[in-house]
């Protein structure tokens, strides 16, 4: 079983050395306070008189300098301080913060701030309630930067708690925490995380808007985030995006190049259930780009959207190297049923799915736009599907997809057992599935919709059908090539209802064209469908290529005049 403490402890192997100060990092030695040697005690009163002695300047630790402290450091407006090779302890039962600004307690607005290096300890035992549960808790600061620090934590909770901040920058830090790394509360703006290492109990990076009771203490709206180059390992998310209360918002989020090990979900979008104070607030313009993180077995997936007010998505260069997880990669799943605008999933590589999709969108869940474009699946269990709907989308477009696939999987699956499934227009183009069963797309159940369904450039080698459908959708097919096909184009079902339009088609001679189920209907308008025209509805100027040699109209292209079908050739009629 994984712990924090077990996470913890194996940690070393995966992170960057603490308290290391880059080139541009460190400001000038000249006019620099040092701070008092070590005394073996309690050093709170000589670090903090310091402190306030260098307010607005440079303070340095010495170098391997071992600090025990038992209440909060305080940084005042305009200070650098500079803790490379520097050790700080906060001690058992000191019920406080660690390191915190001078706003905290003395209100109004600091500024200013940098803190460079040090290795900042919370001990065992602590302890504390509320806010003072945070190690580093950094308040009403503009201009506020962290660079190059270690933080450990034996108990608590978040390791650098922000809020009502602006411009802050927090790089290259190594965690070792039992809870957050990394936690932003509203309001906030123009925040920049990145180069985060080690090993976080909870998640490595939260945004909470509005927090729960206990942690209350500011709210507002987050925006303009970019958090970038996170490789940690995680028990809970390495990225949470929450909107916070209905009253908040987190907006025009980035979040790239993030890899390591995640306890559940590598990203959670939206709500957390626990309070009233992290449900329904709205998440924006987000960007997830570059993840290649993965999970702990049977735990969660890549990204897990589960927001009531999600708007614009955006999800790039995924990649899964391995054996796919058994959740689904991308996961839309509100806690109630809720649209999100607009989601696009892009640029995305995949060894194999099992039998998780990589993206599904549970009964809840409304998506007005989809986008899945350039996926490459390199194989699947059988009976999965690329993209899976549950809830409904208003406008999907699927494109440049290559899949090789096993048993009866497909592209996009409306699931039998939701039965009210829907997309109520789909297109699909560029794509190719090599495989020994399965098809392009599956509607089975009576209940789904799927209305119109265009398919563009597509090519299938070894697919028994491209749609197997019990719907009324009309299908609009434009160079399509089905090779190997034992049945053809279109499987319809006992409730289906296909009308089928377009040209370019190109299928596996000898293949039976459709297999319409009792109740089931088709009405043809391609010239190139081969099939016995005979289970067909004949609808005027309705046209196909006939099979079968037992009607009078004989085989080849024929055209439907009225209720007769004739052979464009020789006028025999039918």
């Amino acid at each position: 079983m994984i712990t924090r403490r077990t996470l913890l402890a194996t940690a070393g192997g995966l992170v960057l050395a603490g308290g290391a100060v880059l080139a541009g990092d460190s400001p000038s030695r000249e006019g620099a306070v040092l701070l008092p040697p070590p005394s073996g005690g309690d050093d709170t009163a000589a670090l903090n008189a310091a402190l306030l002695a260098g307010a607005g300047g440079t303070v340095r630790g010495p170098h391997d300098a071992r600090y025990q402290v038992s209440a909060p450091l305080v940084v005042h407006s305009g200070t650098t301080l500079i803790m490379s090779g520097c050790t700080v302890t906060l001690v058992a039962d000191s019920a406080c913060n660690l390191l915190t600004n001078a706003a905290v307690t003395a209100g109004g607005r600091d500024r200013d701030i940098t803190v460079i290096g040090g290795t900042w300890v919370r001990a065992e035992g602590v302890g504390g309630a509320g806010v003072h549960l945070h190690t580093l808790r950094w308040r009403r600061v503009d201009r506020l930067a962290l660079k190059g620090l270690a933080v450990e934590t034996a108990s608590d909770k978040y390791a650098i708690s922000l809020g009502d901040v602006t411009d802050t920058t927090v790089t290259r830090i190594r965690f070792a925490v039992h809870s957050d790394g990394v936690h932003i509360q509203g309001p906030a703006a123009r925040t920049r995380i990145s180069g985060l290492r080690g090993a976080t109990g909870d998640d490595t990076v939260a945004i909470t808007p509005q927090d729960w009771q206990a942690y209350d203490d500011v709210r507002g709206t987050v925006t303009d985030t970019l958090i970038e180059d996170v490789s940690v390992a995680s028990l809970a998310a390495l990225v949470k995006v929450l909107g916070g209360s209905p009253g908040t918002a987190a907006l025009r989020t980035t979040v790239r190049n993030v890899t390591g090990l995640a306890g559940n979900n590598v990203i959670w979008v939206g709500d957390d259930t626990a309070e009233w104070r992290t449900v329904g607030g709205r998440v924006d313009d987000l960007v997830l780009e570059q993840v290649s993180a993965g999970t702990l077995p049977d735990r969660g997936g890549v990204v897990h959207i589960n927001g009531t007010s999600v708007g614009r998505v955006h999800i790039r260069g995924m990649r899964v190297d391995s054996r796919g997880p058994n959740q689904p990669l991308v996961q839309i799943a509100p806690l109630r049923p809720a649209t999100v605008e607009a989601l696009t999933v892009e640029d995305v590589e995949v060894a194999q799915l099992n039998a998780a999709p990589l993206l599904y969108a549970d009964a809840n869940a409304r998506i007005r736009h989809l986008l899945v474009d350039r996926v490459t699946v390199g194989a699947t269990s059988t009976s999965t599907a690329m993209t899976r709907i549950a809830g409904s989308v208003e406008d999907l477009t699927l494109r440049a997809v290559t899949m090789t696939a096993s048993g009866d999987s497909y592209v996009l699956d409306l699931p039998g057992w939701a039965a009210a499934a829907a997309v109520r227009r789909a297109a699909l183009s560029g794509v190719r599935i090599v495989g020994d069963g399965g098809g392009l797309v599956s509607a089975t159940a009576a209940t789904h919709t799927l209305p119109h369904l265009d398919v563009a450039d597509v090519r299938t080698v070894g697919a028994p059908w491209l749609v197997d459908l019990n719907t009324a959708t009309e299908l609009q097919l434009s160079k399509v090539d089905l090779e190997k096909a034992t049945g053809g184009v279109a499987k319809v079902r006992r409730s289906g209802a296909a009308v089928i339009r377009g040209d370019g088609l190109r299928s596996t001679p000898g293949s039976r064209g459709v297999a319409i189920a009792p109740g089931g209907s088709v009405v043809s308008y391609v010239l190139d469908l081969a099939v016995d025209v005979s289970e067909l509805v004949r609808a005027d100027g309705s046209r196909a290529t006939n099979t079968n040699a037992h009607l009078s109209c004989g085989t080849g292209p024929v055209r439907c005049a009225g209720l007769t079908w004739q052979h464009l050739q020789t006028g025999a009629t039918y």
